[in-house]
């Protein structure tokens, strides 16, 4: 079981940054937001740009808060997980096999 929660831990950790890497090369290369903040500063003043800058900003962030949350859970799970394997197998090292409880 230790072994299983382990992998677990390991897949957990590899999936959480791949995915929280996309979603940084996204937030890096996000030409709406960018094309949205430029037409902001060339026209300031008008509501048309500025909510057409909102709407972008709502959506950058969104993948900020993702890239984020991805890398988290990649650490808090992955450390989790990993350590409750540890205590697992110290648990079934401790233990008589032998034995029922």
């Amino acid at each position: 079981m230790a072994a299983y929660l382990k992998s677990v831990a390991v897949l957990v950790v590899v999936l959480g940054v791949l995915t929280g890497s996309q979603f940084l090369r996204r937030v890096i290369h996000d030409e709406e937001f960018q094309r949205s903040a430029l037409r902001k500063e060339r026209n300031a003043g008008n509501i048309l740009f500025e909510s057409e800058y909102r709407v972008a900003e709502a959506g950058h962030v969104f993948l900020i808060y993702s890239a984020v949350s991805c890398f988290l859970i990649a650490l808090i799970g992955g450390s989790l997980l990993w350590g409750v394997g540890a205590l697992h197998s110290k648990a079934d090292k401790g233990s008589p096999s032998g034995s029922a409880p």
